[in-house]
């Protein structure tokens, strides 16, 4: 599977206030885990994972697999008990440019906005806090998320 890595000078985003959503919590391992499965499963980033690989992953990103998780610029929108989308932020030192480590959608919720909405309040929150640029990988022939990618800004970059 070939990864395409991708950046943004950030920008500040509109962002629209129709959708409610709220900073991650350590308390929402769980319900990322079910997310993370469910949204990747069936799709071209599936690798034959199961809930508890997807529950190891999200706890690897939790204790720094990917540098320091930024709850405060990590977004996730959720009703009732589900977690219908969510946007995980970390950042390593000493480049101190942020990686969106996980950009998901459950997929009874895709296709209505709720990724790009994240990701924008994501930007705005690393906006206020200084940073000025974004990374993030992608599948290549991941259609959507490219194209949601390249609509908000970013661009391959070369890592060779």
């Amino acid at each position: 599977m070939k990864r395409i890595h991708m950046e943004s000078r950030l920008v500040r985003q509109e962002d629209s206030a129709r959708h409610a959503c709220r900073t991650v919590r350590l308390s929402d391992r769980h319900n990322l885990s079910i997310l993370l499965y469910a949204a990747f499963r069936g799709t071209i980033d599936d690798e034959g994972e199961r809930l508890a690989d997807a529950r190891a992953e999200i706890d690897r990103t939790f204790t720094g697999k990917y540098g320091r998780l930024l709850p405060d610029c990590s977004f996730v929108y959720q009703e009732e008990e589900l977690l219908l989308s969510a946007c995980l932020i970390s950042c390593s030192e000493p480049d101190r440019i942020p990686l969106v480590v996980f950009s998901m959608t459950h997929p009874q919720a895709q296709r209505q906005g709720l990724a790009r909405l994240l990701l924008r309040r994501s930007i705005n929150a690393l906006l206020d806090r200084g940073y000025k640029q974004l990374q993030l990988v992608v599948t290549d022939g991941n259609s959507p998320a490219q194209h949601l990618y390249a609509s908000l800004g970013f661009r391959p970059i070369d890592r060779s």
